[in-house]
């Protein structure tokens, strides 16, 4: 019998490994993307501990999947069962616990590349690991720790039983392509671990319109968590004392609630605005209305410290906005490590935003430096880059 046309060859297959991929923070935005990027091309499926909400991934990145687009793995009983009893659980063990799970998974079903989005992972073979912040790296930011980890010992005996429930080494992480945030992450990951990364920052999803300075209104924005360590108390008094020389500036903040503590963080901010019909507090935003109200905003401000990369930053430029950050983690180099932009204090902030705005020549110039660099996290950049280190480790598996 003739043969009318060939047969088509099976899809490759990849696993991406993240514990829990929710809508909200920039870590998730990662995964979400990552898939978007293999989709096309791969049969992805995700190594998981917990369910995921596509829509909700949909509605805070801009991603466009459906639950067919992919298949869930939600890591069974005797996984959840160590999460469980583990009295100090955190996000070194639930990384950890999604590594085992996944090197299992590839055991049975031998897939063709395998990725972790959430930091390190020893998949027992070479596979590529997104680092947002080295969880090997010492010591932690103090945004991590929680009281019993200040008690001696704690901290170390929790690490040492992460690494041993799951049978992590440094040998198995080193093995992996390793890409890094920011410059900030790739300092890092090559001190802890002596090995270099590839630096690919998170994605910035939407299309930002252009809009003039002159058409945007006299305010600052800001966007990320309700949480105590983004300092949104201290970028309002950035913004008053600005005011306080003699600048008639609004501020808006755009906040999401990521954890229950941010319940109370977003009533006190909201408290604050009660006084002040200047400053705004917005939550519950879509990704349309989000952008649609940054572009409309000349200015920018951002002030957790050490923040490992800082996607809230990387928005508020690609939409246009002047944007002032502190001088630490990644943020820097997202506002191209100008010295004009990046504050110490408050009351340095406070005197180079006043250099800026007083100054038309200034912040001209300071506005053609944020259109130079509006494209270095767009999701095109980012997706083209996860499909190739993709390609990478599937032809050397063939091989």
């Amino acid at each position: 019998m003739p043969q009318h046309g060939t047969a088509r060859a099976p899809r490759k297959r990849v696993l991406i490994a993240h514990p829990y991929v929710h809508p909200v923070g920039g870590g998730n935005a990662v995964a979400a993307w990552a898939i978007e990027a293999l989709v096309r091309d791969y049969d992805v499926t995700l190594a998981l501990l917990g369910p995921i909400d596509v829509a909700g991934l949909n509605r805070s990145f801009g991603t466009s999947l459906s639950a067919s687009d992919f298949t869930v793995r939600i890591a069974p009983g005797k996984y959840q069962r160590i999460l469980r009893y583990m009295p100090t659980q955190g996000a070194l063990l639930e990384s950890n616990i999604t590594a085992c799970w996944a090197r299992e998974l590839d055991r049975k079903e031998q897939f063709s590349a395998l990725f972790s989005t959430q930091n390190e992972s020893d998949f027992g073979r070479v596979g590529a690991q997104y680092v947002h912040y080295p969880a090997w790296y010492m010591p932690r930011p103090d945004v991590e720790m929680k009281w019993f980890h200040r008690i001696p010992g704690v901290l170390a005996l929790y690490r040492a039983v992460c690494f041993r429930c799951s049978g992590t080494t440094q040998a198995g992480v080193r093995r992996n392509i390793s890409l890094a945030n920011s410059e900030f992450v790739a300092d890092r990951i090559r001190d802890v671990h002596g090995i270099e990364s590839r630096v690919l920052p998170p994605p910035v999803p939407g299309e930002f319109p252009h809009r003039r300075g002159e058409d945007r209104c006299a305010a600052f924005i800001g966007v990320g968590r309700f949480a105590a360590y983004k300092r949104w108390g201290m970028a309002l008094q950035i913004v008053e004392g600005v005011r306080a020389k003699g600048f008639d500036l609004g501020f808006t903040l755009i906040g999401q609630i990521g954890h229950p503590a941010d319940v109370a963080e977003e009533r006190r901010l909201r408290d604050l605005a009660s006084t002040r019909p200047w400053f705004r507090v917005l939550t519950n935003l879509t990704r349309r209305q989000l952008i649609e109200e940054v572009v409309i905003h000349r200015y920018g401000i951002h002030t957790m410290e050490n923040e490992h990369f800082g996607i809230a930053v990387a928005e508020l430029q690609r939409a246009g906005c002047i944007t002032f950050v502190p001088d630490s983690g990644g943020p820097r180099e997202i506002v191209g490590n100008d010295p004009r932009l990046i504050f110490h204090d408050v009351n340095d902030a406070v005197t180079k935003i006043a250099t800026a705005l007083g100054d038309a020549a200034n912040e001209e110039n300071l506005r053609e430096l944020v259109r130079s660099r509006r494209d270095c996290y767009s999701t095109e950049r980012f997706c083209n880059s996860i499909r190739a280190i993709a390609t990478e480790l599937t032809e050397a598996k063939a091989n």
